[in-house]
């Protein structure tokens, strides 16, 4: 069962502490993210993506076959955090530049035949988020057999407060950005500050989550700790 926490992060700069904080944080085993073609050749002017966009263009030069309006996992490339940051600042940061970069993506979109979306920013269904996903933020925790004692007893003491045994210990805890698609980082951020909190999936234990989350969000230096928001759990 997923559950959405929100975090006190709107700015682009506290988003940016946010996702830095997350990925570096010790209970963290694995980080996965990853950037739709699409956003590579929006941003082709940009020196940090020019030769990703590159590299797309003779593929597809080369392989007639390559469907790249398919799900065809290949066409979301890695990307760093750094990277990931890149594109959140060029879509979001105001002025006419980003402006130029969000027309420049919907109208990539289009002429490839993907269908626009017309929900509200980050109000898509997060169960069927809308075609394609442009940048995948994903991270695995430490399954709760995997947690010293010694390094990470405050997650144990915070499990042990709320219940302490947990049926699956070896399970490992996924966590999930927000869905980004186009109208995320089209209309997302006005003027460079989100519409509301940035919420932040995860499934594990409530008691590990909830103090991993204290803590990435302390040292991300937001001003407020993160809220479960528990009407928006899935199955």
């Amino acid at each position: 069962m997923m559950l959405a926490w929100s975090f006190a992060a709107r700015m682009i700069d506290e988003v940016a502490r946010l996702l830095r904080a997350l990925g570096k944080n010790r209970y963290v085993a694995e980080v996965d993210h990853r950037i739709h073609w699409t956003v590579d050749a929006a941003l082709a002017d940009l020196p940090a993506f020019a030769p990703h966009a590159l590299a797309f263009a003779v593929r597809r030069d080369d392989d007639p076959r390559l469907e790249v309006g398919s799900r065809d996992p290949t066409l979301w490339r890695a990307a760093t955090i750094d990277e990931v940051i890149a594109v959140l600042t060029a879509f979001w940061a105001p002025g006419a530049q980003a402006e130029a970069y969000q027309l420049r993506l919907a109208e990539l979109l289009e002429e490839n035949g993907f269908e626009l979306p017309e929900h509200d920013p980050f109000a898509g269904d997060p169960e069927a988020p809308s075609f394609p996903e442009l940048i995948l933020l994903d991270w695995v925790l430490l399954a709760v057999d995997e947690l010293d004692a010694d390094q990470h007893a405050g997650a144990l003491a915070a499990l042990e407060a709320y219940g302490g045994e947990i049926e699956t210990p070896s399970d490992p805890v996924y966590v999930e950005g927000p869905t980004i698609g186009l109208v995320e980082l089209t209309a997302g951020a006005p003027l460079g500050v989100l519409g509301s909190d940035l919420e932040i999936w995860a499934d594990g234990p409530f008691g590990y989550i909830d103090y991993l989350f204290r803590g990435v969000s302390k040292a991300a230096k937001l001003v407020d700790p993160p809220v479960a928001q528990v009407e928006a759990e899935t199955e």
